[in-house]
């Protein structure tokens, strides 16, 4: 895979991660909030450079799909 097609790739998941944190958070200002803090266990990444990577996209949606469903994290 070229590196234009993973970019491509790696753009639509981060746009995933959005809108499924909007639904979740019920609005884009939350839902912003929410990807842009740091987290520890990423090494101080926000949730949206996590999204970045296959493995922390991964992590962010099932953390949101933990949300979604009434689920702490």
């Amino acid at each position: 895979m070229d590196s234009k097609q993973n970019h491509g790739q790696e753009s639509m998941a981060v746009e995933l991660i959005q809108r499924q944190a909007e639904l979740v958070f019920g609005n884009k200002a939350k839902a912003d909030h929410w990807l842009s803090q740091p987290t520890v266990e990423a090494g101080d990444c926000s949730r949206l450079q996590m999204a970045h990577s296959r493995v922390g996209y991964e992590a962010v949606k099932a953390e949101l799909d933990r949300l979604g469903h009434g689920f702490a994290c």
